[in-house]
């Protein structure tokens, strides 16, 4: 299996995420601390991103979907 490379340092699956854009808001957690933790920090950020993971494998990925492995709670 070849391994990909990435050259940017901004998540190539940003446009399409809620988390990203703001629509998709977390309890306690700003939108831009999750852009600076996950997707603006490059590799390092987007392997730790769960909504980044099911992008790439290939998976559909849920509309509450966060980058979070644990139960983080989405703001209604």
């Amino acid at each position: 299996m070849t391994e990909k490379k990435y050259y940017k340092t901004s998540c190539a699956h940003n446009k399409n995420c809620p988390v990203y854009q703001g629509s998709l808001v977390l309890e306690e957690i700003s939108t831009s601390l999750i852009r600076n933790v996950f997707c603006n920090r490059g590799v390092r950020g987007w392997k730790n991103c769960e909504r980044f993971k099911m992008a790439e494998e290939g998976v559909d990925i849920p509309d509450t979907a966060t980058p979070y492995s644990n139960g983080v709670k989405i703001m209604v």
